[in-house]
């Protein structure tokens, strides 16, 4: 006998639009799900794959493109924190992931802001490097606990540690969750699936769908999203919300949420094709923004444009990592391959003359920014 789903209970006083929302089931449809490999979808896969490859071919300098990434992270958490708290800033985000507290009553936005910095962190930690891969149902599962923290932790103290240290907490949960049978299901199935399996867009989609509809409450679900993307190199520096107040990257991040009757009896078709529409217009969006970047760059001075060496990237790195900070917050962020404090002092000096680094203050205690930012959180 098949089993009755399970409905979220509306609260009173809801609009008719509202009302079909919160009847949604929460649990998967039953199998097989379905789709049509239709014209419409095939273009638009095709489309996504020349679009994708424009975007890592992009020539964008080393500094520019770290600009653009760190925008691109607040603007993400302002999109989690903002789906509770409405009024959250931008310049709120920037000052907490600075180490700045808000006002009393607004503290509440401070700590959803260091958890969904803390996401952020999983994010960069699992996405990149060594330990990038396609997303795993535990995987999946530590980053729903990773926005949650852990408890009696302390988010705000997280956040003074390195990111090095901080992507330890994403450790503390990886391998060591039970995976919930549906989870198991969602990507048994994504893995089996002869074509969704080779697709990063179809499985970025699937997963992305799978987990909206099990954990309504989940703000940071789209972090699911945003990591397949990257694995699968078709927004591989993380870009994707590069623009704020985008039509089509809304549209983007609410389409699995949105009550379609095909979509929750198992018919991922029309779901399919409005996924990869919405994701094709929000890459071509980023097209046109690197284009207007690259056209600025071509007036910026040789040194700026010019990759750097390793330690000036290092420094950099830890310098937007900190918000602002002192040449000794910085020698000891490097960690313990760090140089001699003269050594990062005239990097700095370099940095701030070649318009990289703005810095505030003199001698010893000289505060130093990323350029174009006044460090004050």
């Amino acid at each position: 006998m098949t089993r009755k789903r399970q409905y979220r209970l509306p609260p009173p006083k809801l609009t008719e639009a509202e009302l079909r929302e919160f009847t949604r089931p929460t649990e998967l449809p039953a199998q097989p799900w379905r789709y049509t490999i239709t014209p419409r979808l095939v273009t638009l896969i095709t489309h996504l794959a020349e679009a994708a490859g424009e975007m890592r071919a992009a020539p964008i300098s080393y500094y520019r493109r770290k600009e653009l990434e760190a925008r691109a992270k607040r603007l993400r958490i302002i999109w989690v924190v903002g789906a509770r708290y409405a009024s959250v800033k931008a310049e709120e985000v920037e000052g907490v992931l600075g180490g700045a507290r808000l006002i009393e009553r607004r503290e509440p936005i401070a700590e959803a802001i260091r958890r969904a910095s803390i996401v952020e962190d999983a994010l960069a930690h699992y996405a990149h490097g060594p330990k990038s891969r396609p997303l795993t149902p535990d995987l999946a599962m530590a980053y729903e606990r990773a926005e949650q923290a852990v408890p009696g932790h302390n988010p705000g103290r997280w956040i003074a540690f390195t990111t090095r240290e901080r992507t330890k907490l994403l450790d503390l949960h990886h391998g060591a969750i039970k995976v919930p049978p549906a989870v198991k299901a969602l990507f048994d199935w994504a893995d089996a699936d002869p074509l969704v399996s080779r697709s990063t867009t179809l499985r970025a989609a699937t997963i992305f769908w799978g987990l909206t509809l099990l954990f309504p409450q989940w703000r940071a679900v789209s972090v699911a999203l945003h990591h397949e993307l990257r694995v699968g190199r078709v927004d591989e520096s993380g870009l994707l919300m590069l623009t704020e107040a985008s039509e089509a990257q809304r549209e983007l991040l609410t389409t699995p949420a949105s009550f379609r009757t095909a979509d929750d009896e198992g018919d991922l078709t029309a779901y399919f094709e409005r996924f990869a529409f919405a994701l094709w217009r929000v890459l071509d969006e980023r097209l046109r923004e690197l284009g207007r970047v690259q056209d600025n760059e071509a007036h910026l001075p040789w040194k700026v444009v010019a990759p750097p060496d390793a330690l000036d990237a290092r420094v950099y790195e830890v310098v937007e990592r900190l918000g602002q900070a002192g040449s000794a917050a910085i020698v000891e962020g490097l960690g313990q391959s760090a140089p001699p404090l003269r050594t990062v002092q005239r990097r700095l000096q370099k940095l701030v003359s070649d318009g990289v680094l703005s810095k505030r203050g003199a001698r010893k205690n000289a505060i130093y920014t990323l350029a174009g930012r006044d460090g004050t959180g």
